[in-house]
């Protein structure tokens, strides 16, 4: 399992590295099972570097975890909303910034579980 991160600030490239796993920016190439880490653009947007990963690899991404600011109330990551809906992928999980050590957790045992049904 590769993670793949789409980061900006460096807020979701340091959730990526949290996981434990070999981790790369949507700009490398991937070839197996995949979890993307994104963030928004705006209010709620997909960014385009995502855009392009996805429409390139959707089929490895095995879920998104998507990292926002909770000061935009409705708008908190609902660029995995969309992401969910476009790409029939699933959100593992909604962090703020860099996220903390649950969702490190919870993003963790889903990788597990995955691998676990994938064997």
């Amino acid at each position: 399992m590769i993670i793949v991160f789409d980061s900006i600030t460096g807020l979701g490239k340091q959730f990526s590295e949290s996981l434990g796993y070999l981790t790369q920016s949507v700009e490398g190439k991937v070839t197996g099972p995949c979890i993307l880490v994104t963030r928004n653009v705006g209010l709620g947007k997909i960014p385009e570097t995502t855009i392009r990963f996805l429409e390139q690899y959707k089929e490895h991404v095995v879920g998104v975890v998507v990292n926002g600011n909770k000061k935009y109330g409705p708008f908190y990551c609902k660029a995995g909303d969309k992401i969910s809906k476009l790409y029939n992928i699933p959100v593992i999980r909604k962090i703020s910034g860099s996220g903390n050590h649950e969702d490190v957790e919870y993003v963790k045992k889903f990788i597990e579980e995955f691998t676990v049904k994938s064997e």
